[in-house]
């Protein structure tokens, strides 16, 4: 039983069904759930959309929300403080944490299920898609950092996931409609389905790959095509992506070599990001690259990518992407927590200090479009730093720096 009401006159208690507003829009990466905390009451409130949906049977409905208020007022102390302390809820960083966590296990159980024969569950795909649009769209760093460091073990699956957020923020730099991001996303997500069909073995082969095994890892946009297919309403954009995301521009990629005019935005999009966080990922055969050296690199390869989409990607991530590191005039390095879109060329940095070889903590925060200006990026960190064994370590720096992003 939906309900059209002002956001204004929204209470804890209510069951948010929704904004009356572009998606783009939402400040919630959920959609619908139940009203229960101050922080997203205010979100809410200073969302800046008018009206929003609640579903009366579910929660409380306007009228109800009044006799509640009006009770708990009659009954408190005249001079009493009404406002109840809120514990602490871990703002956007939890979210992101959560999102990941939630996002990992859906991805898992859909690779599962593709290896067992079953087909894709497009709904629970289409409604992931979504919670992670709304969050990227929100805080388009919260996400992207703790999806950055992934473990071996569980990069097959957060691949899929980064590669939706990084389609999602792309498309709305390339101002794509709302429901193009969402398609976007939907492209990213499944892109990858085919390598639940190679052996895992394969996958993460430690050493150099045979031309027999590398033949094998090739066939994957072919099997994933294949795959989903055969899904009832899977639209034909994901599946086209899926098979054309290794398709160059210069018209040498597989698996049909298609010249650049037959290569579909999508796919196009998707060869960027798929690439971007392969190479920024930490692998059993390689260390994952700093991101800015990774764009650099991407940038040097004539005829791989749509150059168009590129230059947009970069503008996506900031020149300095975070995760970066980065090194200053003063000698001091740091790695980029979070982006300044007034001036890409001074994010806001997490200070490092090397302690031992091989061994960094991290210090406090330096915003570098700050007041006095009195120092600037000149260069790229140390490369060892990123090259250091102990991943764990390189996750906690990383979580740390994340982290600011709420509190600085």
């Amino acid at each position: 039983m939906l309900k059209k009401i002002k956001v204004g006159d929204l209470v804890l208690g209510m069951y948010f069904c929704g904004f009356e507003a572009s998606w783009l829009a939402h400040p919630f990466w959920k959609s619908r759930f139940m009203l229960r905390r101050e922080s997203d009451l205010k979100q809410a409130r200073e969302s800046g959309i008018a009206y929003c949906w609640i579903d009366v049977s579910r929660g409380l409905d306007v009228d109800g929300a009044a006799r509640a208020e009006a009770a708990a007022a009659a009954a408190a102390p005249a001079s009493a403080d009404n406002t109840a302390p809120q514990a602490p809820t871990g703002g956007d960083r939890a979210s992101a944490v959560a999102l990941r966590e939630h996002a990992r296990e859906v991805t898992r159980h859909m690779f599962n299920a593709a290896r067992m024969g079953k087909v894709v569950e497009l709904p629970q795909c289409v409604e992931l898609v979504e919670e992670i649009a709304c969050s990227v769209l929100r805080d388009p760093n919260g996400l992207l950092s703790v999806l950055r460091l992934k473990l071996n073990d569980e990069y097959t699956y957060l691949h899929s996931v980064s590669v939706c957020a990084l389609m999602v923020g792309l498309g709305r730099t390339l101002g794509l409609s709302e429901e193009a991001c969402r398609e976007a996303g939907l492209s990213g997500y499944l892109h990858d389905v085919g390598k639940a069909f190679i052996d895992e073995e394969i996958l993460n082969k430690p050493g150099k790959l045979t031309a027999e095994e590398f033949a094998l890892i090739k066939q994957h946009p072919e099997l994933g095509y294949q795959y989903l297919i055969q899904t009832p309403g899977m639209p034909a954009y994901a599946s086209d992506a899926c098979r054309h995301h290794h398709e160059r521009i210069d018209g040498r990629g597989y698996p049909d070599a298609l010249p650049a005019e037959a290569i579909t935005l999508y796919s196009r999009m998707t060869a960027v990001c798929d690439v971007y966080d392969a190479l920024t990922s930490e692998r059993p055969y390689k260390h994952g690259w700093d991101p800015a050296e990774a764009i650099a690199q991407m940038a040097r390869w004539e005829g791989h990518f749509d150059r168009r989409l590129l230059l947009a990607f970069v503008k996506t991530l900031g020149i300095y992407p975070v995760g970066s590191l980065v090194r200053l005039e003063s000698g001091v390095s740091g790695v980029v927590i979070r982006q300044n879109p007034a001036d890409l060329t001074r994010p806001v940095l997490k200070i490092l200090h090397t302690q031992r070889p091989h061994e960094m903590t991290s210090g406090g925060v330096l915003d570098l479009m700050a007041w006095p200006r009195s120092d600037t990026i000149i260069g790229r960190g140390d490369d060892e730093w990123t090259r250091l064994p102990h991943l764990q370590q390189a996750r906690r720096v990383q979580d740390d720096a994340a982290e600011q992003q709420r509190t600085c």
